[in-house]
């Protein structure tokens, strides 16, 4: 018989070293785990069966991490810290493509209603306008000739992203995680503010700089806000087109696909090899096939 997660915290409390940090809270289903190490978090994986993330329409708890184990730079570079990692944020990536997915379900409810000709409510209308403003759609047209366009182009927009593109980014962005800007800003794409000096983290090698690095408050918000970026911003074009394409013959992007086309989303070296070699060592591309989350045990 298997302890309710409650009885298996209490427990592990109990029995963990004195230096020991967890601390979580449970709520809907999940586990939300605002300070813990690596060895506890594995101890955790094992008790909730989280052993894989490789596999075609896998089920995985709903473990939430703030930020990264506490311990995270101090544990050897190896492979299995960096499967560790990897489960560190599909949770995170598939939560947030639940959220994603919720708005378009409800855009496709008002898309559905629209082309069949009914009248759109003012509720629907500004619901329509939000999230167009949300994720950058702009049109000077009016009438149903604006909520023709819109339609169009929030169906393209809000979808869910890539886990594996999410991933191996955050991967090779961070060198694992290890960066300052992940242990100190739960920065894992890099994002910069500019022109506001007294925001974020500075770049050590540029105190002068004209920007800084934003600062998130936990990992679960600097992945949300990933998402939109590559939901609405101009040069991701691409990925939401293959996206699109892809849902029309009712399967994900192909990562490597979209990976090769990432040549200039970043000044790092051989970024698109990097990202295509991290996802297809750890077979990343198969977490983008239908995923879900299931409530801790």
């Amino acid at each position: 018989m298997r302890l309710p997660v409650w009885i298996f915290l209490f427990i592990f409390s109990i029995i963990l070293p004195l230096n020991a940090k967890m601390v979580s809270t449970q709520k809907d289903g999940a586990l939300y785990i605002k300070s813990i190490t690596v060895a506890e978090l594995e101890h955790l994986y094992n008790q909730q069966e989280f052993f894989e993330f490789s596999k075609p329409r896998g089920v995985y708890p709903r473990i939430y991490l703030e930020h990264l184990p506490d311990d995270w730079k101090e544990v050897p570079e190896n492979q299995a810290k960096q499967r560790t990692f990897i489960k560190i944020l599909l949770p995170l990536v598939l939560k947030i493509n639940e959220e994603i997915l919720a708005e378009r379900s409800e855009i496709e409810k008002i898309n559905e209603k629209f082309s069949a000709g009914e009248k759109l409510s003012e509720t629907e209308l500004k619901f329509l306008e939000e999230k167009a403003e949300k994720y950058d759609i702009f049109t000077r047209l009016k009438g149903d000739h604006r909520t023709s366009y819109l339609l169009r182009y929030l169906l393209i927009n809000v979808d869910a992203v890539p886990p594996s593109i999410m991933i191996s980014t955050a991967a090779i962005y961070t060198d694992w995680g290890i960066s300052r800007l992940a242990l100190e800003a739960n920065s894992l794409y890099r994002d910069e503010i500019w022109y506001q000096k007294d925001q974020g983290l500075k770049p050590i090698d540029d105190p002068d700089a004209d920007y800084s690095y934003q600062i998130f408050s936990s990992l679960e918000d600097c992945i949300r806000h990933r998402a939109l970026k590559l939901n609405s911003h101009i040069n991701y074009d691409y990925l939401r087109e293959s996206r699109r394409v892809a849902r029309t013959m009712k399967r994900p992007p192909y990562g490597p696909q979209v990976a090769a086309q990432m040549i200039d989303d970043s000044n790092l070296k051989n970024i698109a090899g990097l990202i295509d070699y991290t996802f297809t060592f750890f077979q990343l591309s198969n977490a983008d096939f239908y995923p879900k989350l299931r409530d801790v045990k």
